[in-house]
């Protein structure tokens, strides 16, 4: 689209934002491949460079020649940035303990992987009770030092690919966002659950859309709050599935598991929130040593009567020909079983299903898989 109206000489940084953030979207919820991430953020820097942001005026100097920062001014810049979720708007402790990349890699919600996250923040020197302020308070200096704290440190805990090339918006005096955090406030506002005033989904639609304007950053700030709930609750229900034998069944084609646990289901039972809690325990097997194979999750949704069903086949790989299997052998398997279904959602792998009709479902979808 971006594209599109930049042929049209209509191409504006706001466009252009949320090219960048649409580009952010497909690498957070792993749509993409590694190749095809790195080769869009290449075409966006070229434009970003060409549209004048990195030479955007943000100070100006006085007759005095005092320096005073620019108020008003808006720019998109790209940077290295780490593998650590909403860092701007949490803390940098559990920002480390929660975020994926690293919660899988130490296994941080077990005593030594804790253990071995403490003595990274040690080595790097940055004291505990400054880890657990919120980032924006955190000293400037240690902020300054973070990056070459990581990249020194990070390889020796087996955390070899720590930062990936963002985007982030500039605006005003200090604010600065990027554009990952707002994927997951965005996301976290369009799957909120639906409050007792009778909220419907498109009225959340509309809530996410406005999050995405530049002018409307307290709603976006509700999203990421939100988003840090449901991260909180993939540790904890991730955790749970690893450690407790049986949580995880496993088949010849694929592994299933039942999130039960009904106050972390409220917060789970949304398509992209319960596909990431499947990429957690994807990652998290796959650091135990585990054989790879698609994972399928099973949440109950809000009408405790019906169940949300996702299929994970794992990030996409370059030149792989097929997609994600579970499209077709799911309505295929849901119509045998005779069960009222719905699969009209945004991917054909996601399905909600009548409760008593999920073990049947599964049987089927094996037969449909060998």
């Amino acid at each position: 689209m971006y594209e599109l109206s930049h042929s049209l000489r209509k191409n504006k940084n706001e466009l252009l934002w949320l090219a960048c953030v649409a580009l952010t979207d497909q690498f957070v919820h792993e749509r993409l491949t590694d190749e095809r991430y790195q080769a869009g953020v290449m075409e966006l820097e070229q434009h970003i460079n060409s549209s004048g942001n990195l030479d955007a005026v943000t100070s100006v100097t006085l007759k005095d020649g005092t320096k005073v920062t620019v108020p008003d001014s808006s720019r998109i810049s790209y940077e290295d940035e780490p593998r650590l979720m909403l860092l701007q708007e949490w803390n940098l402790f559990d920002s480390m303990l929660c975020s994926s990349y690293i919660a899988t890699k130490l296994k941080t919600w077990s005593d030594n992987g804790l253990k071995k996250m403490q003595l990274l923040l040690a080595r790097m020197g940055f004291a505990r009770e400054e880890c657990k302020q919120k980032f924006q308070y955190m000293s400037v200096e240690i902020k300054h030092r973070m990056k070459d704290m990581f990249e020194q440190y990070l390889p020796e805990f087996g955390l070899t690919d720590f930062y990936y090339r963002g985007f982030l918006l500039l605006h005003g005096y200090s604010s600065k966002i990027s554009a990952a955090d707002v994927v997951y406030g965005v996301t976290a506002l369009l799957e909120s659950s639906v409050e007792s005033d009778g909220s419907s989904g498109s009225k959340q639609f509309g809530i996410a859309y406005d999050a995405l304007s530049l002018n409307k950053l307290e709603k976006l700030e509700t999203g990421m709050r939100q988003a840090i709930k449901v991260q909180r609750a993939v540790l904890r229900q991730g955790s749970t599935a690893i450690t407790k034998k049986g949580s995880i069944r496993s088949g010849s084609k694929f592994r299933w598991v039942k999130l039960e646990d009904s106050a972390d289901t409220k917060l789970l039972c949304h398509p992209q929130a319960l596909t990431k809690f499947g990429y957690f325990l994807m990652d998290a097997l796959r650091e135990k040593g585990a054989r790879m194979k698609p994972l399928i999750c099973v949440c109950y949704t809000q009408e405790q009567k019906k169940v949300l069903i996702v299929g994970i086949c794992g990030k996409p790989r370059l030149g792989a020909v097929q997609g994600n299997a579970f499209g077709i052998a799911f309505r295929s398997a849901a119509e045998e079983t005779g069960a009222e279904y719905f699969h009209e959602l945004f991917e054909s792998s996601w399905i909600v299903l009548e409760t008593v009709a999920v073990n049947s479902f599964m049987i089927r979808l094996t037969e449909k898989l060998l």
